[in-house]
């Protein structure tokens, strides 16, 4: 018979959504760095715009994704070393 699995850990995920909010981020400076600094060849109004809403929007909504699944409470293991003992196991 299978062994049952451990109950997965929800901040694994946690800490990939919050990679993922700090890459958009990442991204978005790209776009914003030239915006700023009135590079000619930067990008304009609009795809500064864009970007913001596009990878910022992405980073925010990841990054609280994130931040839920870190705060949610850890699931219970169900194969501690306590429910393993069969009844009656300690009486002699």
């Amino acid at each position: 018979m299978s062994k049952p699995k451990a109950p997965f850990n929800p901040r694994v995920r946690a800490n990939v959504y919050a990679l993922a909010a700090l890459y958009l981020v990442y991204l978005f400076y790209q776009i914003a760095k030239p915006y700023l600094t009135q590079d000619l060849y930067g990008p304009t109004t609009f795809q500064f715009v864009l970007g913001l809403a596009v990878l910022g929007g992405g980073a925010v909504v990841l990054g609280f994704l994130a931040w839920k699944m870190y705060k949610a409470p850890l699931p219970e293991a169900e194969d501690s070393p306590a429910s393993l003992e069969e009844p009656g196991e300690d009486e002699e």
